[in-house]
């Protein structure tokens, strides 16, 4: 695991009285052929990954070994620490400059945030010492920690892109055999944990002092144009949430779902799920005899949402405009006007689903849930945006930075399938950049009970699979461990093309092709980590409710709880 400074996107952090309870997604057209798909399709368990019972607090985490470290209100805060341009960025600041400057390298940083989020938070909500909550992160730095699968696979696709003889180059180089590490070889950084001490010890000086004077020096010696005025002038912003209903097949109780405002994109998951809730999938209905609808209408209503999607602001609500979109979108009635015009026996041009602009490419995420004894639920999201971010390490600090500015749109600038930038999410000094990131939580909509809490890391993947694993779990009866390991497809409209994961079926894969679909194995996966919360005793007890914890066996990650 590589530990990393540079945004926490989100928090939500939900306060409940009482106590909990629970359920979660997935969707395809044209006359289905009368041979049977196989049962175990697509919802079987498709993985040996542990499913964790737990009867007090659960937490669940996508890199194997974060999961172990880890009141009255009935109410939701959400904590957005989302990184923002600096004052010195400019609209045109990528335009014809050298390839990928706004991928890699010092401009391609945004302002770190995730040290003074994690703080604001503690600030509010905090119960351990500061100190405490550094200790195992530090051993860690020092120690090591081994070269994990999904790193050794990551490394393997894009290890040839990193600038070489750099301080990350050298991080993850076997200097000795000349290559670049692989699974199980240890990855240490002494200078982070040197600076987390620091952290630990003093938080204050996060805020205007010697720590923050640290990361100044360290981006204004990497080139970066991010002054010592712009980290100190930062600030993590306390929103209000995002509340919509929710449709469930499977569970009678009506449904809300929470989660953040723009530049989240959770709104887009609600969406989804609400209309796709329009099709009936249940045991009685033989969905897995279905399986190729199923997956077609999920298709169609992604590109429906990956258009909507492009309208988004980067931040909410600016305008009477964009706060009159948002509302439209968290309704029941958009969900039917979408569900409405996805057509069975085929597929459409691009301009039939709406406005098309390329989605900001943000892989190097992470998400963590949790249900605390005490009831608090916190679904957490973070990311640098790519897998190593602006591939930039600071000498002072060990911080490997984002590239969060490579979200922006850049004016003039189509993307490689020559379609244009939006307008609403070009540079601006102190914008925050849409994102993918969609942490979420579903209640019951009468007394606030917990049901779920779900989200996921990988890109724009991060939409489609959280999407999936919800409907899943809601809709179709099936736990939280089926509905994450089930198949996934991926589609975002732009570019036309349908991702499959290699498990599918060939003969599912072929009839999505006859439909229409551009089908192509493959692509990066996103890793859901999910909590459902169940009305039933765990096993081996015989009252209360338990809290059933999984995470996603695609990158490895781990679940812990009492």
């Amino acid at each position: 695991m590589l530990i990393t400074l540079a945004t926490i996107g989100f928090f939500i952090i939900t306060i409940f009285s009482q106590g909990l309870r629970l359920p979660v997604l997935l969707f395809t057209p044209f006359a289905i052929p009368s041979d049977a798909i196989p049962d175990n399709t697509p919802l079987s368990s498709i993985s040996s990954a542990p499913f964790g019972y737990y009867s007090k607090a659960a937490i669940v985490a996508d890199a194997p070994g974060c999961a172990a470290q880890g009141r009255s209100e009935n109410r939701t805060y959400i904590l957005d620490a989302r990184e923002t341009a600096p004052a010195n960025a400019t609209e045109d600041m990528f335009v014809d400059k050298v390839p990928n400057i706004h991928v890699h390298g010092p401009l391609a940083i945004a302002i770190p945030s995730e040290l003074k989020g994690y703080y604001v938070a503690w600030k509010k909500f905090g119960t351990l010492p500061w100190s405490d909550l550094f200790e195992d992160s530090i051993k860690m730095c020092r120690e090591g920690t081994p070269v994990t699968p999904t790193l050794d696979t990551i490394l393997k696709i894009f290890g040839d892109r990193l600038p070489v003889r750099t301080p990350l180059w050298h991080l993850l180089h076997n200097e000795s055999e000349g290559r670049l590490k692989t699974t199980n070889e240890i990855v240490t950084r002494p200078e982070l944990g040197d600076f987390l001490e620091r952290v630990a010890a003093d938080p204050e000086a996060l805020l205007n002092g010697s720590l923050v004077k640290e990361i100044a020096d360290d981006l204004a010696e990497a080139g970066s144009i991010i002054t010592l005025k712009d980290l100190v002038d930062y600030e993590p912003l306390w929103r209000p949430p995002l509340e919509m209903p929710l449709r469930s097949k499977s569970i009678e109780a009506d449904l809300r779902l929470i989660t953040p405002p723009p530049p989240s994109s959770g709104v887009l998951v609600g969406l989804a799920l609400n209309a796709l809730a329009n099709f009936n999938y249940t045991d009685g209905n033989n969905f897995t005899g279905n399986a190729t609808l199923y997956y077609h209408r999920l298709a169609e209503v992604l590109k429906f949402t990956f258009a909507k999607r492009s309208l988004l602001p980067d931040e909410c609500c600016n305008n009477k405009e964009d706060e009159k979109l948002l509302k439209s979108l968290m309704t029941l009635e958009t969900a039917d006007e979408i569900a409405a015009k996805v057509t069975d026996n085929g597929t459409h041009n691009t301009s039939y689903y709406g406005s098309v602009f390329l989605p900001p490419s943000d892989q190097g995420t992470a998400h963590v849930c949790l249900v605390g004894p005490n009831g608090d639920a916190i679904s957490i999201t973070s990311t640098i945006n790519t897998p190593f971010g602006s591939c930039v390490i600071g000498s002072r600090t060990g911080i490997l930075f984002n590239n969060e500015m490579d979200d922006f749109s850049t004016p003039g600038s189509p993307n490689a399938f020559g379609l244009p930038p939006s307008s609403k999410h070009f540079i601006r000094p102190g914008a925050r950049p849409i994102s993918s990131m969609t942490p979420i939580i579903i209640t019951n909509a009468s007394n606030g009970t917990l049901r779920v809490i779900i989200g996921a890391a990988g890109g724009s993947r991060i939409i489609t699979s959280t999407l999936q694993a919800a409907y899943a779990n809601l809709n179709l009866g099936v736990n939280m461990k089926q509905a994450i390991d089930s198949i996934r497809i991926h589609h975002q409209l732009v570019p036309d093309e349908l991702h499959y994961e290699m498990e599918m079926p060939s003969t599912i894969v072929e009839r999505l092709n006859i439909l229409g679909h551009n089908v192509i194995e493959g692509g990066m996966k996103a890793a859901v980590q999910g909590i459902e919360v169940s009305g039933s005793p765990c096993p081996g007890e015989s009252e209360g409710h338990c809290l059933l914890a999984y995470s996603d066996y695609r990158k490895g990650g781990d679940h812990a709880g009492l």
